[in-house]
């Protein structure tokens, strides 16, 4: 069964032997150092001929503005009381580009959010573009309920569109994708041994092979950190040619929309210890992370993260985990929250660093795609069949990736931080 957009059968069958050096990973490794990059050798991934990349994705439209005032006129008498149904009023959108997102005929809720007893339906008959003086012409569908109300009307909704029979085909509507970017980053990790070391026998097993072994360990944590904490740069290396690091999934939510908290600092509390409002805190947080994307989300932590939701569950008991295998064996925890069900994966490189222990990125792994110039490749040593007096004696190889990626709808993400700790000085 697929895990969270992973392609396969999800096992591996008897005799299979993996197809690349990523997915060796994930058969070697499916709960070690490099979770992440294990996970995207079965994920989506797409070639590049050039080491920076763009996509463009778009999310679902607003289809609502902030009204600044409503009028009786074209900007001039403001509304106080007395709507009834047919009148025309004038409602001043902030923003032009706002104003853009509403057409005639599309059927809208003016709204004052302090107050829904005032909601009034109306219908748009002009659109005007012109600034912060961009406005929309309506016309009510029905009275003022508290007959002062749309003079507080703060929120324009579309909530449908209105056609009368007959009518001629009512003008479109665009709505522009965002454009994003990142590079892709050449991740080199070499091996070396002398020969008279691949020929002296160890108690510990053959010398070359486990150099090899460790050299791709070492590969995958180093371009897993990079997936998580990288940022996309471009420059020049020390030897005049350009150089280039990848963004990161924590560098994407941060600053392309996701939502990102730290109990510390959060300002809806004030002085208060973590077992006092920490269970709140999440409630809150996660409420806004499963707003977007789907029900099911994975998230990385450290094991400090376990300890101290841990120790809510044993304060308040609202809580409910089951340890689950899944797909190619990976291990999570499936949290299940009001809002959604996360599966907690304990990340190493979080719970080795001290000051990821108590770090969570919640993301979906089917909105990644691994970009790739060169996926990962063994490059062996070149010299092993040279005689010449110029060859080493020994043997110098290396495992080479350039490559990044690409995320999408960063909305749907969280990046965490503070669990355990006191916000302020309780």
């Amino acid at each position: 069964m697929a895990f969270l957009g992973m392609r396969g059968n999800g096992d591996w069958v008897t005799d299979q032997r993996p197809k690349s050096w990523r997915e060796g990973i994930l058969f070697l490794y499916p709960n070690g150092m490099a979770p992440l990059t294990a996970i995207l050798s079965k994920m989506k991934e797409q070639k590049v001929d050039d080491p920076e990349f763009n996509w463009w994705t778009k999310g679902l439209a607003a289809q609502r503005g902030t009204v600044t005032n409503v009028y009786t006129d074209i900007l001039t008498t403001a509304y106080t009381t007395g709507g009834a149904a047919g009148d025309t009023l004038y409602v001043n959108i902030s923003t032009e580009a706002t104003c853009k997102e509403f057409r005639v005929g599309h059927q809208v809720l003016l709204r004052n959010s302090a107050n829904y007893a005032d909601d009034t339906n109306a219908k748009v008959t002009a659109v005007v573009l012109n600034g912060t003086s961009s406005y929309v012409a309506v016309t009510l569908l029905e009275a003022d309920p508290t007959t002062t109300g749309i003079a507080d009307c703060n929120t324009i909704l579309v909530i449908g569109n209105i056609n009368a029979e007959g009518a001629a085909m009512p003008n479109a509507i665009a709505y522009d994708p965002t454009k994003y970017y990142n590079y892709t980053q050449i991740f080199r990790t070499p091996l070396s041994i002398t020969r008279t070391a691949r020929m002296t026998r160890l108690r510990t097993g053959d010398a070359y092979k486990e150099a090899k072994r460790e050299a791709l360990e070492l590969h995958s944590i180093e371009m897993e950190k990079a997936f998580l904490w990288g940022v996309p740069t471009e420059g020049t290396g020390s030897n005049g040619k350009p150089e280039r690091t990848t963004g990161g999934l924590i560098y994407n939510v941060v600053n392309n929309g996701g939502n990102v908290s730290d109990f510390t600092t959060q300002t809806t509390f004030t002085n208060v210890s973590w077992l006092d409002a920490g269970e709140e805190w999440l409630d809150y947080e996660l409420e806004e992370t499963f707003r977007y994307g789907s029900g099911d989300k994975l998230a990385f932590c450290g094991s400090g993260v376990l300890l101290q939701i841990n120790k809510l569950v044993k304060e308040y008991g609202n809580f409910e985990f089951n340890p689950k295998t899944k797909s190619y064996g990976i291990q999570v925890t499936e949290w299940h929250t009001p809002f959604g069900m996360i599966n907690l994966m304990t990340h190493p490189l979080f719970s080795y660093e001290t000051t990821n222990r108590n770090t969570m990125v919640i993301f979906e792994p089917k909105d990644l795609t691994y970009r790739y110039i060169t996926d990962t490749t063994f490059y062996p040593d070149p010299d092993k069949q040279n005689t010449g007096r110029g060859r080493i004696d020994g043997t110098d190889e290396e495992f080479l990736t350039e490559c990044g990626l690409e995320f999408h709808h960063p909305s749907k993400c969280a990046y965490l931080n503070g669990f355990g700790s006191d916000n302020g000085t309780p």
